[in-house]
């Protein structure tokens, strides 16, 4: 693990597994990404190779590439997977592919990842937190192939399925939900589009399903994601884009929710960069800042858009 920190601001790093960001806290207060601590300090780390299906729950904040449905399209070294309808798992290499860190002082880190067979490209991170606690956030997907690829940048912060998240839109057309994920077992995810913000409920979730799950596809009006983890209010903040730029299989914010009774809850606030093809050696960037603010206000999804509002 490395730690970086600046501004009351402290990031938690493991660049051995993907260069994700597994902890963004403010001095004192807890995690407000959702990661499986006890993974944190092992030494065994996960297999990279295109056999390996297997997902691990680090979590925290990660990029992939996008459109899912495109992950095992372009390779041959897995042909079970180059022909499945499962566009499941994201691809190893830039998953849990070890970074190597090329820069680190106490408030930045840069990390190159593995050149990957699978997606044909390699990922760049820089990450920098400024005085002001707030977290600059970078990533750079470059062509290591000797044809074009085309891909999306999606980038995945990861929190606890309780905290409530806010999306801003205009109407609620700009919003479609796709049914549960494992229909077999669970149930639709509860939702609200009101007073200009997209939402999931799960305190309204139908208790008679072991999990109530939906991910919810969204044009947002104004270009952040806001998530309340106790009194921590985290607002990320992306590059705002035509929905022409953005693959017609994604939408610029992705909203996943996974609610149950059980410590496994879980959302996926994702943003999706727009959709490029890259000639050999060509890169294409993509652009975060993460802001944790304090909230010391009633909680209730009248008050916390409120603030939003005022921000």
């Amino acid at each position: 693990m490395i730690y970086i920190e600046n501004g009351g601001t402290r990031l938690g790093i493991l660049p051995k597994v993907g260069g994700r960001v597994v902890s963004l806290s403010k001095k004192g207060a807890p995690n407000i990404f959702k990661s499986d601590k006890t993974l944190w300090d092992k030494d065994e780390v996960p297999e990279v190779n295109p056999e390996n299906l297997n997902f691990y729950p680090y979590h925290g904040q990660e990029v992939w590439v996008g459109p899912q449905s495109e992950w095992w399209k372009h390779q041959d070294l897995n042909e079970e997977q180059l022909h499945s309808t499962l566009f499941w798992p994201p691809d190893p290499y830039i998953s849990w592919g070890e970074f190597t860190v090329t820069r680190h002082i106490s408030c930045q880190i840069e990390m190159e990842g593995p050149e990957s067979p699978i997606s044909g490209v390699k990922l760049t991170k820089r990450i920098n937190i400024t005085a002001d606690g707030v977290v600059h956030f970078e990533v750079t997907a470059t062509n290591i192939r000797k044809e074009p690829v085309s891909w999306d940048l999606w980038l995945i912060a990861r929190t606890s399925g309780n905290n409530p998240t806010f999306v801003p839109v205009a109407s609620p057309f700009d919003v479609h939900v796709g049914g549960p994920t494992h229909p077999d077992y669970e149930g639709p995810a509860p939702y609200v589009v009101a007073d200009g913000y997209f939402s999931f409920t799960p305190d309204r979730r139908d208790v008679s399903y072991e999990a109530c799950t939906a991910k919810a596809f969204i044009q947002p009006s104004k270009p952040f994601i806001a998530t309340l983890s106790g009194r921590d209010l985290l607002i990320i903040r992306f590059e705002h884009h035509s929905p022409n730029e953005i693959h017609p299989e994604q939408r610029e914010v992705e909203v996943y929710n996974y609610a149950s009774s059980d410590h496994n809850m879980l959302t996926e606030m994702e943003y999706h960069a727009p959709y490029r093809t890259l000639q050999p050696g060509e890169s294409m960037t993509a652009k975060q800042t993460w802001e944790v603010l304090p909230f010391s206000g009633i909680i209730s999804r009248e008050a916390i858009i409120n603030t939003l509002n005022n921000l």
